[in-house]
């Protein structure tokens, strides 16, 4: 819920986020400047697309922001030297530190933002040197992505704009251009090893990004719910806990109250992976080859024993709930009302579901408590169904006696009929 609210959150007050510095409420979009006029007629590509681009569709441009707010220069010059002679603050393409310096000239400024977007947040900048993208750039290094790679420079468009790069939708193969791209990532190093360039290839197959893009649920965590957006960074393995609570707070719970969040390096990753995440299945508790608990257990020893009465009564209640609401089925078709029972199994599968939620205390008696809990509400509907069944039964067995005694009594009654007619 928390992430829906900042999605939505992010969707009403983007805007601001990259724009709103540009110049007062309801200013009217920006005429075409000197800077535009002859960008656009270059025969370059590299020089005309950022002013086409610009025009076509940008957030600054909608305020009132012209070239000159980033790129410095006289727009009125008609004279190419004399638009970007020094007097006149051209900057020319900005780069590195420098896109961050020109971004942060606005959106760092508490007054003006306040000003314009009192909500927004002004420190962008700040956390994006706590980054490791920012720590590099600070290091020198320049391949690392900085306002401009995410966002766009030219056609920026805002965060709910489904054909912004940062729109939720389009996070994931936004991040992928550089984590996807093994030359570009080649030298960087994560645990003494190549830093994987597989993120984006797992993800596609995750439980997440089948319900963002499948069921378009934009709540759905996408790179930057996890790793964050300005202060990108991996999460430590202390951490990776915490990041999976913010959305999965009771499984967060009740890990860090068992014996396992001692013992697990790296939290929920132990056993849900992290890019691939794969929709969680009672398969995976247990001790057959495609349960996960054997992977450390053995046979015999105490968490082995637990995994097996832990996977035994999930499936016991499992059974237990298919067979009553076989029973339900079966008296409702026959004409007799079981709407109360029917939300008793109802309530029997909540359980079923709090106790998959306790597995992750790793306690079976805790597991096996609700369990038990689950299997008395299935006792009573299986009673109610049988006295239903036996009730049916006995009108049945009414109804057919009535009808052969009707019949009897027609039979009687033909007879006596026939016994009164005169003779001829």
């Amino acid at each position: 819920m928390r992430s829906l609210i900042l999605r939505m959150f992010l969707a009403t007050a983007s805007g601001a986020w990259l724009l709103l510095c540009a110049g007062p409420a309801g200013a009217q979009p920006a005429q075409a400047t000197g800077c535009e006029t002859c960008h656009r007629n270059e025969a370059s590509e590299s020089l005309s697309a950022p002013a086409r681009d610009f025009a076509l569709a940008d957030v600054h441009r909608d305020r009132g922001f012209t070239c000159v707010n980033c790129h410095g220069g006289d727009p009125n010059a008609t004279d190419k030297a004399a638009a970007k002679a020094p007097a006149t603050g051209f900057r020319g393409k900005p780069s590195g530190q420098a896109v961050i310096a020109v971004c942060s000239n606005c959106h760092s400024d508490a007054a003006l933002m306040r000003k314009y977007a009192p909500r927004q947040r002004v420190d962008q900048a700040a956390e994006y040197a706590t980054s490791v993208h920012g720590q590099q750039l600070a290091k020198g290094d320049t391949k690392v992505a900085t306002c401009v790679s995410c966002h766009g420079a030219h056609g920026v468009r805002l965060v709910s704009d489904a054909q912004s790069p940062v729109y939720p939708l389009n996070v994931a193969t936004t991040c992928t251009k550089c984590h996807g791209d093994a030359e570009h990532m080649k030298g960087y190093t994560l645990n003494g090893g190549p830093l994987p360039t597989d993120q984006g290839e797992k993800y596609a197959k995750s439980v997440h990004h089948a319900a963002m893009v499948e069921r378009s649920d934009l709540s759905a965590p996408t790179c930057n719910d996890c790793h964050g957006n300005h202060g990108a960074a991996p999460p430590g393995v202390d951490a990776i806990a915490n990041v999976c609570g913010t959305c999965h707070t009771v499984f967060a719970t009740k890990f860090a109250l068992s014996t396992h969040a001692a013992i697990f390096e790296r939290g929920c990753v132990e056993c849900h992976n992290n890019h691939d995440i794969l929709e969680p299945t009672d398969a995976m508790v247990g001790t057959d080859e495609k349960a996960l608990c054997s992977t450390c257990h053995s046979e015999g020893d105490n968490g082995h024993k637990a995994a097996m009465a832990m996977r035994a009564g999930i499936e016991k209640l499992k059974a237990a709930i298919s067979h009553s609401e076989e029973q339900v089925a079966a008296v409702e078709n026959a004409g007799i009302e079981m709407g109360d029972e029917a939300l008793t199994v109802r309530e029997a599968a909540n359980h079923l579901t709090v106790a998959r939620t306790e597995l992750h205390a790793f306690d079976p008696a805790a597991v096996q408590a609700v369990l038990d809990e689950g299997l008395g509400l299935t006792t009573k509907v299986d009673e109610a169904a049988a006295a239903a069944q036996s009730e049916l039964s006995f009108r049945r067995t009414g109804l057919a006696i009535s009808l052969a005694a009707i019949l009897l009594v027609v039979v009687a009654l033909q007879l006596k009929i026939r016994t009164l007619k005169p003779h001829a």
